[in-house]
């Protein structure tokens, strides 16, 4: 496939990463590929010295053009020797930042799970706006990144100047079209978020990470968030609640109250009556959104501005970033008197959402993008289809 020729994601080898394949996010995707018959090869870390020889025969003796998918920034850099002559390569990103600007340089096509990648490149945002994270952002457990990326955060500050300068220069050299990146959500199962009566036992749970650290090697994304906290937004929000704790407001924070396997975190989520939800101060998609409305779970937190447009039947919105203990204190009657109806909204949307989202259809949305053909709506907001600022 040349620049000129169009992506047939049934005609690609696609390349995975081992790693993220652990997530059924991924996975599902996966297992999708493999049900249409598909060349799938895994790198299970940078180390795995037979993955890349079996990538590297598979990819030299073949013409096809390869995906890669879901790729760690360390498998990245392993596959660099391998593809740095052949290319003839897309990417599939998850968390756009952090990929190495190689291969988002060279690949013939980006393929976003989320959308504010392409909002960033096509203009109509920046990756985190006026939604600034403090300076500082403590660890809360034990965690050896947290504290490495604590500790980092300084010199990585003092960095920021001259990396800022690469960026320009890495942006200007950056020659992808908007025709040529395509949404590619994440996916959802039904088997993956099953329904079930719960009996309340929480007002609110946060099940939700509330310290996210990246090396920021994507030029579009600012060098001065490197080791920021960019889910700053989540961490102040629960906060907020635990600190109103009362008879009224009874509060699951998986920080402190331990840690969940994939059936307890259902679990929690179907047994609370509101699930904390926000995209970080990125306004991210996380998969997170689906998943709590298909359990039957209406969200607390943020909208998205891409993404998304049935959220709003299933959110009590708050400004997590400045809304104060007082006001809080306001609005929590109020969310407890709608959760009913945003509940049944929840539940009425399911269906829907599991059509929408399947990894069957999610790889046929990929390929009518490719074919030129528009994004069903549903899917994005319009917000999403303006014009470049």
């Amino acid at each position: 496939m040349t620049n000129n020729h169009r992506l047939v994601v049934n005609e690609c080898i696609w390349i995975r990463s081992g790693v993220s394949d652990e997530q059924y996010i991924f996975r599902s995707i996966r297992n999708a590929l493999i049900e249409r018959g598909l060349t799938v090869l895994t790198l299970n870390g940078p180390k795995d010295s037979e993955g890349l020889a079996r990538i590297r025969k598979a990819v030299w003796d073949s013409d096809a053009h390869v995906m890669l998918d879901v790729m760690m920034a360390d498998e990245l850099n392993a596959l660099y020797p391998v593809f740095k002559d052949r290319k003839h390569f897309s990417m599939g990103l998850v968390d756009w930042w952090k990929s190495p600007f190689w291969f988002t340089k060279n690949a013939d096509y980006l393929t976003f799970r989320n959308y504010n990648g392409i909002a960033v490149r096509r203009g109509l945002a920046s990756f985190v706006g006026n939604r600034r994270p403090p300076l500082f952002s403590l660890p809360e457990n034990m965690d050896t990144f947290q504290w490495v990326s604590t500790g980092l955060r300084l010199p990585a500050l003092m960095a920021a100047p001259l990396l800022e300068i690469r960026n320009w220069w890495q942006r200007r050299s950056e020659s992808i079209l908007p025709e040529r990146m395509y949404y590619f959500p994440f996916t959802l199962a039904a088997e993956h978020v099953p329904l079930q009566r719960e009996t309340p036992e929480f007002d609110f749970c946060n099940v939700n990470s509330t310290r996210g650290y990246w090396v920021l090697r994507d030029p579009h994304a600012s060098a001065w968030l490197n080791f920021a906290n960019l889910y700053h937004d989540r961490a102040r929000i629960t906060g907020l609640l635990q600190r109103a704790r009362n008879p009224a407001c009874k509060v699951f924070d998986v920080r402190h109250d331990g840690r969940l396997d994939w059936d307890g975190y259902c679990r929690v989520v179907r047994q609370s009556r509101y699930a904390i939800s926000t995209g970080g101060l990125h306004q991210n998609s996380v998969a997170k959104y689906t998943e709590f409305a298909c359990l039957g779970t209406p969200m607390f937190g943020e909208v998205l501005p891409f993404e998304f447009p049935w959220l709003d039947e299933c959110l009590f919105p708050v400004d997590t970033l400045n809304v104060g203990p007082a006001e809080l204190k306001q609005l929590l009657p109020r969310a407890m008197e709608q959760q009913p109806a945003l509940r049944e909204n929840c539940l009425a949307l399911r269906e829907k959402l599991l059509q929408f989202y399947h990894p069957q259809r999610v790889l046929d949305l990929l390929q009518e993008q490719a074919d030129g053909k528009p994004i069903p709506p549903g899917y994005l907001k319009p917000a999403a289809t303006r014009e470049n600022l």
